[in-house]
């Protein structure tokens, strides 16, 4: 291993030890910003982490909606035109890139699992034909957010995230834009339970 790459596989390994293994940063986990995060591209906002490895990381901001109609951005595609019907903002790297969540029973065809029975589709392949009886829901994102190496980790030792695992109903909530507070108020409000400390406060 060549000894520049050193501090950028150790920097993870510090941070877990810092905040609890539970508590680092992994695919399939959520990122939620900071109150105090005044980033316009990242404030209130959650990001579900698609990818997290020591040569970059990146996900996808799962409350931010438009007003795009995907009939309108997809005509041929009338697999899109169910679900929400909308659009939604992945991020500002790459805007023009269009990528799919989808939630389904099995793996759909051109999708990679994410968690649980939540998958990235990259082409609307992954709702055509026997792969989209699978599919339970599904949200439309152009563009995602991204970290270069280490950035992501001095991000969070900086206090500008926090770290929940994901979960597919907050992905794939009726109204994105309440996720943020919801989850917001799941890591300020801890709850006893006879098993120690849950946290379960109600979208």
């Amino acid at each position: 291993m060549h000894p520049s790459r050193l501090p950028s596989l150790l920097f993870p390994l510090i941070l877990g030890i810092v905040l609890g293994l539970d508590a680092q940063p992994a695919a399939g986990k959520f990122l939620v910003a900071a109150r105090g995060l005044a980033d316009p591209n990242f404030e209130r906002s959650v990001v579900l982490l698609v990818q997290y490895e020591a040569e970059g990381s990146w996900g996808l901001v799962i409350n931010r909606t438009t007003e795009v109609p995907l009939s309108r951005l997809f005509p041929e595609e009338p697999g899109l035109h169910r679900g929400d019907g909308t659009l939604h903002t992945g991020g500002p790297v790459s805007a023009g890139r269009f990528l799919l969540l989808l939630r389904a029973a099995r793996r759909p065809a051109d999708a990679r699992p994410v968690f649980a029975d939540v998958y990235l589709g990259w082409t609307p392949a992954a709702l055509k034909e026997e792969g989209a009886r699978a599919v339970s829901d599904f949200r439309v994102y152009s563009g995602y957010a991204g970290w270069a190496p280490g950035q992501l980790e001095a991000e969070i030792a900086r206090g500008d995230w926090r770290l929940l695992p994901a979960e597919a109903p907050l992905v794939f909530a009726d109204d994105p834009e309440r996720v943020w507070e919801a989850v917001t108020r799941r890591l300020d409000t801890p709850v006893a339970s006879g098993d120690g400390i849950t946290m379960e406060v109600p979208l």
